[in-house]
């Protein structure tokens, strides 16, 4: 008999069709396994499923798709930090409530609850199940209160601690605004970036409920156990140097009345299963956001259903495609209805009336001309507000899922290594000679020494600090200053001088209206062509602009340069030599390109 296993049934629910292709790939012996016959089939693939969720906490928006072959490597990485989440949120239950723990994050440790349905066994395997007068699951999961309280009704998040410190839905304590419920509709989209937790308890409870174990006379709880986005490590270390958390770590988000609700909603996903199951229809059926397109959940069988779409410029390509286009009888058509009913998947195959969005206009008129969109009068304007000398500024960091060091949270960007070039006006830059960096040399507590080395290596002068996509690099500089307050001031004077360089290739409408623009004009694209494939990314712009590469070098990209940082510790003295100056040459790439995009975008205006 089939045995399906949580993560089976959350791929099975996608489309008809996944059933089908499974089972071909199963029968030609590929290594995909979502139902089975074997139970250790189905545990190898949960605990597989487990290392995307956690990947999934690091990224909540589209992955780039040159990031997912990274996923491996940087799960292993990681893996030690997840591991002793799950050990933290085992210590917390035991610690707040009584009962007979089982716990585990090795799925064939862990307790098991199985049920029957049309001639299919359905399972699930808890992270933590206590037994007490109340019986209560816990599901871990590696993202952070955060996702939850920015949930808000009336600009208030519709979460609050209980007296217990539990987090609870504020109707639940007693607040009977009109209005909140209605936020709680995204719990019950599985493709949410909350609902994809949420929904993976409620299956867990549905399967408790109709297992033989189950006792209806009982009081059943169920949890979510996730990071507290507002813990602060107050810097106590163990005898082996190890960091010291409190129990104020894990937070406990109490979802019984959501579960609850949501058991019809799992009834019928499951009878849609059983009938996919039966069916086994390999056929093409339509794509939906079901299909979860660049996410780290992704589809397993996407190359096969997605053949179609083109890798450059699909009308996923046009910015703001989710908001549909809209033809001349005001009617909206979304993407994915597009690409279902009409099959159109290009972005020339949606006609030119339908682009309402001026954006959309001037990225249609660059993929059937071929000839890149350029405003030299905005670009121009902007360049002028660059004052000399220019330090060009980029930082690395790593988002550990657990803090680090002292004043740091979860997840928060730890940073280690800046690169820095400075031009003076009439002279210019050599990508090396020009350099200044700083890379911490091992994985102990050196943000001070970046502190000093930053203050010192961009003076009080007046000079512009370029960065490009600045919220990141003034983000970390304001948490610097309330981290090390004697370089307040100067950390301070850094971030009010930034300049972002996205501003001139993309643009920024308060920036632009600040110079006297109308908005309209504002929101326009400064530049664009079809190589940017709807991406304003400086590895997009840089090979648009200029020949730069990144190919020549060993790190390539952000996750390459933490996860190189973060394997510190595993290297012999070589490779560790190695790894740095892999490190501090592909920072200084970053902000080399900066000043090469610059330059092109100068000669451009000057034509």
């Amino acid at each position: 008999m089939l045995k399906v296993s949580k993560t089976g049934f959350m791929n099975l629910i996608r489309c008809r069709r996944f059933a089908g292709l499974h089972q071909i790939y199963k029968e030609k012996d590929n290594a995909i396994v979502c139902f089975s016959e074997s139970e250790e089939d189905l545990m190898d693939i949960e605990n597989e499923t487990k290392k995307m969720l956690y990947l999934k906490s690091m990224y909540d928006e589209e992955t780039d798709e040159d990031l997912l072959d990274e996923m491996a490597v940087e799960f292993e990485v990681l893996k030690p930090y997840y591991d002793k989440i799950e050990l933290l949120s085992a210590k917390a239950i035991q610690d707040k409530f009584d009962g007979k723990l089982t716990y585990s994050s090795n799925t064939y440790l862990q307790k098991k609850f199985e049920m029957e349905y049309e001639g299919y066994y359905f399972y699930c395997y808890l992270d933590g199940y206590l037994e007490g007068e109340t019986n209560r699951i816990f599901e871990s999961k590696a993202t952070t209160t955060n996702k939850f309280f920015k949930i808000e009704h009336k600009k208030e998040s519709i979460f609050k601690r209980n007296i217990d410190d539990i987090v609870m839905l504020k109707r639940l304590l007693g607040y009977n605004e009109k209005g909140l419920e209605d936020k709680e509709k995204k719990f019950y989209n599985k493709y949410s970036d909350v609902g994809v937790y949420v929904y993976d308890l409620a299956y867990q409870r549905y399967v408790i409920e109709n297992s033989k174990e189950y006792n209806p006379e009982k009081e059943y709880k169920y949890y979510l156990a996730v990071l507290n986005h507002e813990y602060v490590f107050d810097g106590t270390y163990d005898s082996n140097g190890e960091p010291v958390y409190s129990n104020d770590i894990i937070s406990f988000i109490d979802f019984t009345d959501v579960t609850r609700k949501m058991m019809s909603l799992i009834e019928e996903d499951m009878k849609r299963v059983v009938s996919y199951l039966d069916e086994m229809n390999a056929s093409p059926t339509n794509l939906g956001l079901y299909c979860e397109r660049k996410k780290t959940r992704q589809c397993i069988f996407y190359p096969i259903c997605f053949k179609d779409l083109p890798e450059e410029n699909s009308i996923f390509t046009y910015v703001y495609n989710h908001h549909g286009f809209t033809d001349e009888r005001g009617i909206k058509h979304l993407p994915y209805d597009l690409i279902n009913k009409e099959q159109k998947y290009h972005m020339l195959d949606i006609p030119a009336s339908w682009l309402t969005r001026e954006n959309n206009q001037i990225q249609r008129a660059v993929v059937e001309s071929g000839v890149p969109h350029i405003d030299k009068g905005k670009i121009k304007v902007g360049i002028d507000q660059i004052k000399y000398p220019i330090y060009y500024l980029d930082f690395e960091s790593f988002p550990c899922p657990l803090p680090r060091y002292k004043h740091e949270k979860p997840y928060q960007q730890s940073l280690f290594q800046f690169s820095l070039h400075v031009e003076y006006e009439g002279k210019k830059l050599d990508e090396n000679k020009d350099n200044i960096s700083y890379l911490a040399p091992d994985l102990n507590d050196r943000r001070e020494d970046l502190v000093k080395a930053l203050v010192e290596a961009i003076p009080s002068d007046g000079g512009s600090v370029l960065v490009y996509n600045q919220s990141f690099e003034k983000t970390r500089i304001r948490e610097l200053g309330e981290m090390f307050p004697k370089y307040k001031d100067a950390l301070d004077d850094i971030a009010n001088r930034l300049f972002d360089l996205m501003d001139l290739t993309k643009t920024r409408s308060k920036f632009y209206m600040e110079l006297g623009y109308d908005e309209p004009t504002a929101k326009l694209f400064n530049y664009y062509s079809k190589d940017l494939n709807g991406s304003h990314s400086i590895k997009k712009v840089l090979p648009s602009l200029t020949d730069l590469k990144y190919d020549d070098l060993s790190v390539q990209n952000g996750v390459m340069a933490y996860i190189t940082y973060a394997k510190y510790n595993t290297l012999d003295k070589e490779n560790h030599k190695k790894a740095m100056q892999g490190l501090i040459d592909y920072c200084k790439r970053d902000t080399y390109s900066m000043y090469v995009i610059l330059e092109a975008l100068r000669e451009i205006v000057k034509k």
